[in-house]
């Protein structure tokens, strides 16, 4: 099952085609196999990079992601999906989570956390909040893209054990009126 699903992900960027103008200088890279190989360890190294980039409050995540998953050779459509878990609706209530748990490690006196989308807040309110934000986000990034992993991980393994087993009974049923013929 993961392997089929992240299949159909890594099916919708085709290697085999003409690419258009602004992706031609990319070509060597896209056709590159292990940037859309579906093998374990190139997704769930593609998901724990895509959740970590995806829960930092950083701008153009999905370039980072997409460069990221260049640099260390994992799945490239997996990598940049799994960054859209924060979207305009979900990235206010995890950075207001990951500043409150800043707040916790570090001790500090709660104060009203309030994020706008605008410069005025990114160069007047920011500076006051980044210690703890960038704390909570790191803590956050690493335990919820570590324990996707290890969820990834063992669901593939889990299912690569149920596919063997499931193939070792067809074989017995299939063998089993030969032995008795004989």
């Amino acid at each position: 099952m993961p392997r089929r699903f992240f299949r159909r992900i890594s099916a919708e960027f085709p290697r085999d085609r003409e690419y258009p103008w602004y992706l031609r200088p990319f070509e060597v890279l896209l056709r590159h196999p292990s940037f859309f190989a579906v093998s374990r360890r190139s997704i769930t190294g593609a998901v724990w990079l895509g959740l970590f980039i995806a829960l930092l409050p950083i701008p153009l995540q999905t370039v980072i992601a997409t460069l990221a998953a260049i640099l260390f050779r994992v799945n490239l459509p997996v990598a940049v999906a799994a960054v859209f878990v924060t979207n305009p609706l979900t990235w206010v209530p995890v950075y207001i989570f990951e500043y409150q748990l800043g707040i916790l490690m570090l001790e500090l006196p709660r104060e009203a956390f309030s994020i706008e989308m605008s410069w005025r807040w990114v160069l007047e309110e920011l500076p006051r909040y980044w210690r703890p934000l960038l704390l909570g986000s790191l803590v956050t990034a690493t335990l919820v893209a570590s324990t996707a992993y290890v969820f990834v991980s063992v669901a593939w393994r889990l299912a690569v054990a149920a596919r063997y087993r499931r193939r070792q009974r067809k074989l017995a049923i299939v063998d089993r009126p030969e032995r008795q013929a004989r």
